[in-house]
């Protein structure tokens, strides 16, 4: 089997494999698609009554907000 470690094309067949090193990955179609890309940015605007009702539902919030990301990285 070819070992492309330093890179071109392998010139493996549709659903064949290739041998990879240590730390080396493969990447699926779709990472392909998106490696590269700068991840966004994303403001997250909070209006609460007081810096007290705040305080109380910030855990809340930041569990719905690391919800809300992890969506987004599978594409939600």
């Amino acid at each position: 089997m070819p070992r492309m470690h330093s890179g071109g094309w392998a010139g493996l067949r549709p659903d064949e494999v290739a041998i990879l090193q240590r730390g080396e990955r493969v990447l699926s179609r779709r990472e392909a698609a998106g490696y590269g890309q700068v991840a966004p940015t994303v403001n997250v605007t909070i209006a609460a009554r007081d810096a007290e009702s705040f305080r109380q539902s910030r855990t809340q919030i930041a569990s719905d907000i690391a919800r809300a990301v992890s969506f987004g990285r599978r594409g939600m």
